[in-house]
């Protein structure tokens, strides 16, 4: 089966990170978020897959070339100029014709059950399903309005707290029939959520929403980003929270939950802490204390972190400090 994957912001709230990586590219448990995306889309049978590009897009050809060490046939779709989520699947129309087709973002991390969202997106005999989530705060998120069988009726954008009429989030995964192209201009700039999604409800189309307990969080701030990690640092099946080769000196300290990568270095004194990730390369220098932080690398030979870090960001030599995350 096919999949477009969304790859082409800029992430201007991930910066100063993004500003030379795009975020795509952000590590998340010592692994390009994308790459997740990838095998996730493997691990559901969606072994095609086109990413559309613009910001810093060499670097995700570089990275992720033809997709083969992903088992995926990867292709690329250049943006000279942004078209909208819509309006970049659009351009690909050739190549998602045939049948149903995924729409994921390359900046989520999620264990959805994409086979259960393409058999409910076929009993129902959607135009488009999307995946949603029931959250706490729907003012973060665009919410569904929908039917108990599914059927979506209206969509309300960031409502303000006391004005939801919904607490079912778009997560931006989406199961679509070439059928919509028919829908979207060309050479346009066209978003799902706030263009096509609403349109095709006006025009009387067949959209529904499929509602999911799998994990979803977008590492699209730095604040979801970090809290992403000790969500993730939770769950019991990383097995090896000590990568190949990394040396933990006499001495050093490094907690239950955290996650060292590969030929890291924790030198004597050094302690790594509650829910913390390093990743692989990395040194942390004597007696320097890193707390539920994340530190790593692009590069790769790696960074020497000596000093304190506490509820942080380090990445490529750059520090954010975020104190409690503002979620």
């Amino acid at each position: 089966m096919k999949a477009f994957v969304l790859a082409a912001g800029k992430g201007t709230r991930l910066r100063p990170f993004t500003d030379a990586l795009p975020k795509p590219l952000m590590p998340v448990i010592n692994k390009p978020v994308m790459a997740h995306i990838l095998g996730l889309c493997r691990k559901h049978g969606f072994d095609e897959i086109v990413a559309n590009l613009h910001y810093r897009g060499e670097k995700i050809v570089e990275r992720f070339a033809d997709g083969h060490d992903h088992g995926v046939c990867l292709q690329y779709s250049w943006e000279e100029q942004l078209l909208g989520t819509a309006g970049g699947v659009r351009r690909q129309a050739g190549f998602l014709a045939g049948g149903p087709f995924l729409v994921i973002s390359g900046d989520v991390m999620t264990d959805l059950d994409l086979g259960a969202l393409v058999r409910f997106h076929k009993q129902s005999g959607a135009v488009a399903t999307m995946a949603v989530k029931e959250v706490g705060d729907p003012s973060r998120f665009g919410v569904v309005v929908a039917d108990p069988d599914g059927r979506v009726r209206s969509f309300q954008e960031k409502p303000a707290k006391g004005t939801e009429r919904s607490r079912l989030a778009n997560t931006g995964i989406y199961v679509l029939e070439p059928e919509v192209f028919e829908y979207i201009p060309e050479a346009a700039f066209f978003d799902f959520g706030n263009d096509l999604f609403p349109l095709l409800v006006c025009k009387g189309a067949p959209v529904y929403a499929m509602g999911t307990g799998a994990y979803w969080s977008d590492v699209g701030t730095l604040s979801q980003y970090l809290y992403t990690h000790w969500e993730l640092l939770t769950h019991p099946e990383i097995a090896q929270r000590i990568g190949e080769g990394t040396v933990v000196q006499a001495g050093a300290v490094v907690s239950e939950q955290a996650l060292i990568g590969s030929g890291c270095t924790i030198e004597k004194g050094a302690r790594v802490l509650g829910y913390s990730c390093v990743s692989d390369g990395c040194t942390i220098r004597a007696d320097s204390v890193v707390v539920d932080s994340v530190v790593w690398t692009s590069e790769r030979w790696g960074h020497k972190l000596k000093g304190d870090l506490v509820r942080s960001i380090w990445g490529d030599g750059m520090q954010v400090s975020l104190g409690l995350p503002n979620l």
